[in-house]
């Protein structure tokens, strides 16, 4: 008879790891671990800006010698300069993996019935918890974000020239000209042509979507978090993050975020 490795759920991990009256920390780690989900078909790599949530985990002191694991996730909106991931408005939910999920919950605590959410979780607890236990594992000095596309009609992308510092900079370092990278670098997608945002921000207001381009994003990193409103706040790109808001929200509106498929399963 062959043995068969027990299959637990959710759940039960979550009793293990977190079960015992002690299992709150009484220091943060300086490091954060951040993951994804999306709420729809990933076609080619690319998912649509506003199904894609970001998925992060930290701890954060409460009071004098005890840290909630806290789980935020944070969705993507478009401004004028490009696109904003967080922020008090973009925060959908707020939540404390360490207490047992119970079916309904509210607040702080996990939905018991939301899985998808809990297992992500509890993937990143682990990954934050070897890095921290394994002082060797390469953590990120920085969060990185996913590269991002603008979408145009073909008849809007027929007069589109490209600006902005980081197409200058990329053009001084390749030796090539602004609008022959513009031209190299597109692609064809839903009927759609793509340019990476960042070159054609300008032109915010003729783009159909904004596109995350999850192919080379990391389905799971960890990286430093020693001043939270210091290293989750910045600019990359044509995109400006905030997922330091949720540490000054006082009270959490209720999640209603379901999320239909995971990526970030490795």
């Amino acid at each position: 008879m062959i043995a068969t490795r027990e299959q637990h759920s959710p759940l039960d991990q979550g009793r293990s790891r977190f079960g015992g009256r002690n299992s709150r920390r009484a220091r943060p780690r300086p490091m954060a671990a951040l993951g994804y989900l999306v709420n729809g078909p990933v076609i080619g790599g690319l998912i649509e800006l506003e199904k894609l949530t970001i998925i992060l985990l930290y701890d954060a002191p409460i009071r004098p010698g005890h840290c909630a694991l806290r789980l935020a996730g944070y969705s993507g909106s478009r401004v004028p300069w490009g696109v904003r991931f967080g922020g008090p408005e973009n925060c959908k939910f707020f939540k404390d993996l360490s207490p047992q999920p119970v079916p309904g919950a509210r607040g702080c605590r996990l939905d018991l019935d939301n899985t998808e959410l809990l297992a992500l979780g509890l993937r990143l607890e682990r990954e934050l918890d070897r890095h921290a236990r394994q002082q060797r594992r390469q953590v990120r000095q920085k969060v990185r974000l996913p590269k991002l596309w603008a979408g145009f009609h073909p008849a809007s992308a027929a007069d589109i020239t490209g600006d902005g510092p980081e197409l200058a900079a990329y053009a001084a370092r390749t030796g090539r000209s602004p609008q022959q990278l513009l031209q190299r670098l597109q692609r064809e997608h839903l009927g759609l042509v793509l340019h990476p945002l960042g070159w054609v921000s300008h032109r915010w207001q003729d783009a159909v979507t904004i596109f995350a381009d999850l192919e080379r994003f990391p389905q799971r990193q960890v990286f430093r978090l020693r001043h939270p409103h210091h290293d989750l706040v910045g600019f990359q790109d044509a995109a400006e993050f905030n997922f330091a808001g949720s540490f000054e929200r006082q009270s959490q509106p209720r999640s209603s975020f379901q999320p239909q498929t995971v990526l970030a399963t490795g």
